[in-house]
């Protein structure tokens, strides 16, 4: 193996050991750079599994915000979901998230509460996402998730490609069966990150400052971005 991919294929193996150690059972381990990775892990009390996925992907942190901040383009690589707004009144902070419901179960819909943060010393960027009934009640057609606790963690790594790291917990609201539960856990992050890395081909998505991102995220404005080396290509 070349100098040049032995620091990055490292890292993704201590990443994948990281997990492993914390109570995550892992379902499907990458088999190259640029492959998604997933992790569930059991939940008390909750049909289905907290997930995890992770995947490298030759773009920097940038692009990805780029399309983490195109809410309405969410149906086009979100695990399940057929629609997305935002509206103004409801401020930056919030977006409605709606999911398509895999029979026997109903639709369901979320209203999602977002913050940045970013480590000074690595640059990374994690996108929190949060449900709450703050701006809309529940609407007609639709069972309101009780809980969801999402992150989406953006990693700048040295060889200018980024680390994503998708995980999610939700309690879906009502029971849904076994089965059901599974595919659901272990899909979810693979259909998300695949869909993820396909539109950050996009070259909409390939900005070159926050100010031209679809949508400000929430604090967007004050995050500090590496300087972004030239990439090694394996797309």
């Amino acid at each position: 193996m070349s100098r040049h991919l032995l620091l990055p294929a490292l890292l993704l193996m201590l990443s994948l050991t990281a997990a492993a150690n914390d109570g995550w059972e892992s379902i499907r381990q990458a088999d190259a750079r640029g492959e998604v990775s997933t992790w569930v892990r059991p939940v008390e009390g909750n049909p289905i599994k907290a997930f995890r996925g992770q995947v490298e992907v030759p773009y920097p942190m940038l692009t990805a915000l780029a399309v983490l901040s195109d809410i309405p383009n969410f149906p086009a690589w979100v695990f399940q979901c057929h629609a997305a707004e935002m509206r103004e009144a409801w401020g930056k902070e919030h977006a409605r998230i709606m999911i398509k419901g895999i029979w026997p179960v109903s639709d369901r819909d979320v209203i999602v509460h977002s913050r940045l943060e970013q480590d000074p010393a690595t640059l990374a960027i994690t996108v929190y996402s949060r449900a709450t009934d703050q701006v809309l009640p529940p609407q007609d057609g639709y069972v309101r998730l009780p809980a969801l606790d999402n992150i989406f963690r953006l990693e700048p790594l040295p060889d200018g490609w980024t680390r994503i790291t998708f995980q999610t917990f939700v309690d879906p609201g009502g029971s849904i069966p076994a089965w059901l539960a599974n595919f659901v856990s272990t899909r979810a992050p693979l259909t998300t990150l695949r869909g993820m890395k396909e539109q950050m081909e996009n070259e909409k998505y390939h900005i070159s400052s926050v100010e031209e991102l679809p949508f400000m995220l929430p604090d967007a404005g004050e995050m500090r971005l590496p300087e972004q080396p030239p990439v090694t290509s394996q797309r």
